[in-house]
């Protein structure tokens, strides 16, 4: 099939990033329905997309590509004869890639002085409808406007990934825990999941990557405790994610991907925020997190805390989770 119009989007990491490109594509394939659309990623986060019917082509990015590969692979993007790209990075590498391109580009923008000031100086500068899909919708100038809804992330697994999900759980009712992240500070202790558990006699499944000792420590406290970490790949945690009555962890990607499967979720925010680009964007899910004057403090809780205790996370509560639970 020829396609008259032909549409790229660039988004290259991360898991929650990508999980957030999926509301400015549905704006896209709203304005552009007979185009195909196009999606440059890293190849690790391409199964986050499958079966995406705003997605037509997933083309896959090298990211150990040197400066001569990525002109290289500019010509590539060039020769595509793309009549509109979004560069939802707007990264050294994605300007590489489109730097010489024909095309129309239109890239995000980042606000890198905002978020200066608010870390440094604790100055907020922002506007109170500030969003990352606020933000990622403002690139989108010849197709969106202010006034213009926001279409909701979404996801897809298929039923038989669904079924798989099941039987590897072997639970109907389950509240998936996602207790790990990129950075400790954004980690809420593993005494307060074991706590909570406890407390609130959830059936729990825990997700993540093989080096998320939290979720080993939780297991280790609770061997009832479905623990499989390190033991999923991208589709099949997403599946498990889909047949949960919840999910409870800290912002990272997959909690970010629990909304786009419309599952609630019960975001725990410590050294990040909204201006960060966390948060919650279901109206059924619960952000919690306490109102310090040194939050947030950098883009992606990686800074260290200058206390020897950190209030952001430690002054969250085993009770302020159990009262966000979904009983039905």
């Amino acid at each position: 099939m020829i396609f008259e119009q032909k549409i790229l989007v660039i988004r290259f990491s991360s898991i929650g990033d990508i999980v957030l490109t999926t509301s400015p594509l549905t704006t896209i394939r709203n304005a552009y329905p007979e185009a195909e659309i196009s999606f440059l990623t890293l190849e690790k986060y391409a199964p986050i997309l499958e079966h995406n019917s705003n997605i037509d082509r997933i083309i896959l990015f090298d990211q150990n590509m040197n400066v001569k590969d990525l002109l290289k692979f500019s010509d590539y993007i060039k020769n595509q004869h793309y009549m509109k790209i979004y560069d939802l990075h707007n990264s050294l590498r994605s300007n590489i890639i489109t730097f010489y391109n024909e095309s129309s580009v239109y890239k995000i923008k980042k606000p890198r002085w905002n978020r200066f000031k608010l870390f440094q100086f604790h100055k907020n500068d922002f506007s109170k409808n500030f969003s990352t899909l606020k933000m990622y919708h403002d690139s989108l100038t010849d197709i969106w406007k202010e006034e213009d809804a926001i279409p909701a992330t979404s996801l897809v697994v298929s039923h038989q990934e669904k079924i798989k999900a099941r039987e590897t759980v072997g639970m109907n009712k389950y509240t998936t825990l996602i207790p790990g992240a990129a950075w400790n500070q954004k980690q809420w202790p593993a005494g307060n999941y074991i706590e909570l558990i406890n407390k609130s006699g959830i059936n729990v499944v825990l997700i993540g990557s093989k080096k998320d000792e939290i979720c080993h420590k939780i297991h280790s406290a609770l061997p009832s405790v479905i623990n499989l970490a390190g033991k999923t790949n991208i589709r099949e945690a997403l599946a498990i994610i889909s047949g949960s009555h919840q999910v409870i962890g800290s912002d990272t990607g997959f909690c970010h991907a629990a909304e786009a499967l419309n599952i609630p979720v019960t975001m725990i925010m410590g050294p990040t925020s909204r201006e960060t680009g966390g948060g919650i964007i279901l109206d059924k899910s619960v952000q919690v997190e306490k109102d310090l004057w040194c939050r947030p403090c950098s883009q992606n809780g990686k800074s260290p805390c200058y206390r020897k205790t950190q209030f952001c996370i430690n002054n969250i509560g085993v009770n302020d989770i159990i009262q966000t639970l979904i009983s039905s």
